[in-house]
């Protein structure tokens, strides 16, 4: 019931962050036209992911949920395709680029975007509860020496933020009493 709780205070602060520019709820479906770029990984290893600036192939720490993989700097068209329509949508003003921060709800899961030009990319992944997982088994609730196993040392240095940096990808694992808490996707 704890890390229930604060799994949506996480979640809520997602939400929250992207409010601080003022911004509205948007009804309506969210619907994208494109394909899906990235296929699934079969190792569990990170894959390929096209960076928006350039359309530069590199590997980058990757979230997989069903067929569907999705990975920082995606185009949140294909991602959409691919997922299909959110369980919310939120969208407000961006601070930091020209145009609406978005922000895609799914069980288990919120993705943030933020605009370029006409196109919205994926800005961050945020894993909200244990029914999803890293491509490589990790999940809100493994512990410690588990994500030490699986990706080795911190860059972080610290007990309660596990940092790895992969090509243009940040993904942190925060933990209370050497338990995992929150797993978010970011862009570097």
């Amino acid at each position: 019931m704890k890390r229930n709780r604060l799994c949506a205070l996480l979640a809520l602060a997602v939400v929250l962050s992207l409010t601080a520019c003022g911004g509205k709820d948007t009804p309506g479906s969210a619907s994208g036209n494109g394909t899906q770029s990235n296929p699934p990984s079969q190792s569990g290893q990170p894959v390929q992911s096209t960076q928006p600036s350039g359309g530069v192939n590199v590997e980058a720490y990757v979230f997989r949920t069903g067929e569907a993989t999705v990975a920082v700097n995606d185009d949140m068209a294909d991602v959409l395709s691919a997922l299909g329509e959110p369980q919310s949508y939120f969208e407000a003003e961006s601070c930091a680029f020209e145009g609406l921060d978005k922000t895609y709800t799914y069980s288990g899961f919120v993705i943030t975007t933020r605009p370029d030009g006409e196109k919205d990319y994926v800005n961050s992944i945020l894993l909200t509860d244990d029914s999803v997982t890293t491509p490589e088994g990790l999940f809100i609730g493994s512990d410690y020496d588990d994500v030490i196993a699986v990706y080795g040392e911190s860059t972080g240095g610290f007990d309660t933020l596990l940092t790895y940096t992969k090509n243009g990808t940040v993904l942190n694992f925060i933990l209370t009493d050497g338990t995992v808490i929150s797993i978010e996707y970011l862009a570097e």
